[in-house]
């Protein structure tokens, strides 16, 4: 049975089960007079998603938007199958991500590669997209759903160049995406994501800036759930940015990236010690999280280095 729940006036999550794991993958569905749904998930989680959106009382056939924070596949890759289902729905994508959802060969090739065949079948098949269904967006755009509700779009770059956010107008609220990183538990931990090649640790801090500046009233992550504790959320994971980056560049100089990569990864082991109580959860962030920042940090630094 998949689980939803309204979490601000006409937004409701649906729990997509991501990879099978409970409370780590959310998309929300907003029902206005228009109907969006924020994040498609990948095609291995499109059944939940339609059912949920079911179970809300919406038919599939009205949602008009889909709206991908970012086009890596556990946002962006179910996009394509979702239409299916959706006839009139226009996917919403940042520009420099739209002709990867029209033709995804390049997009599939490189996660196969970076991640491997075990993580293609945990994403599923990516479905490509008609040219015409795609709307490429580059931030400050308005999409109007009904008199009370306007999203704007916000371009929002750090942990991907292609990172959308997404304010809403009738609760003050803000879509992150993965730009404000991953709150679990409750939002007992809160992370940032800092994935290579296309971690950028300046312009990262600089969209926090922007978002802290809008001083909206509920956060709804990606990973998971939403939160009234926004301004203290985008603080915290500001402040691990810069807290990292110390101790990265502090090893750098003491015994080189080798060095480094170590050191951080003992401290995100440290950092995640409270999710060891969800077990699945647990083995997830430790096997995967921990070395996409590592890779990441590890590759931003490299770029310096040589720059």
């Amino acid at each position: 049975m998949v689980d939803i729940k309204e979490v601000a006036e006409n937004i409701y999550l649906i729990d997509n089960r991501l990879y099978g794991i409970p409370e780590w993958g959310s998309v929300y569905l907003i029902n206005e007079d228009k109907k969006a749904l924020i994040d498609a998930g990948p095609t291995t989680s499109v059944g939940t998603v339609l059912e949920g959106i079911k179970k809300i009382g919406v038919e599939a056939r009205d949602v008009n938007y889909v709206i991908v924070t970012h086009i890596h596949l556990d946002h962006a890759g179910g996009a394509g199958a979702l239409l299916e289902s959706m006839p009139q729905a226009q996917v919403v994508v940042h520009h420099k991500g739209a002709r990867h959802l029209v033709d995804p060969t390049r997009l599939v090739s490189s996660v196969a590669e970076t991640q491997g065949e075990k993580a293609m079948r945990m994403f599923g098949e990516v479905v490509p997209i008609a040219e015409e269904r795609v709307r490429a967006v580059s931030g400050d755009e308005v999409i109007d759903l009904s008199a009370q509700q306007a999203l704007r779009i916000i371009d929002a770059p750090g942990h991907a160049s292609h990172e959308l956010c997404i304010y809403e107008s009738r609760n003050n609220g803000l879509f992150s995406g993965d730009a404000v990183g991953i709150s679990v538990l409750g939002n007992e931990v809160v992370l940032p994501v800092t994935p290579e090649p296309s971690f950028d640790l300046e312009r990262y801090l600089d969209t926090l800036e922007r978002l802290m500046a809008l001083k909206a009233s509920r956060i709804y992550f990606a990973h998971f759930g939403a939160s009234s504790k926004v301004q203290e959320s985008l603080e915290l994971v500001r402040d691990k940015l810069k807290s990292w980056d110390k101790i990265i560049a502090r090893a750098i100089e003491e015994g080189g990236l080798e060095r480094a990569a170590e050191e951080f990864k003992s401290q995100l082991y440290l950092e995640l010690e409270p999710v060891r109580k969800k077990k699945s959860l647990y083995k997830y962030l430790t096997d995967g999280i921990i070395a996409m920042n590592v890779g990441g940090y590890i590759k931003y630094y490299q770029g310096k280095m040589s720059s």
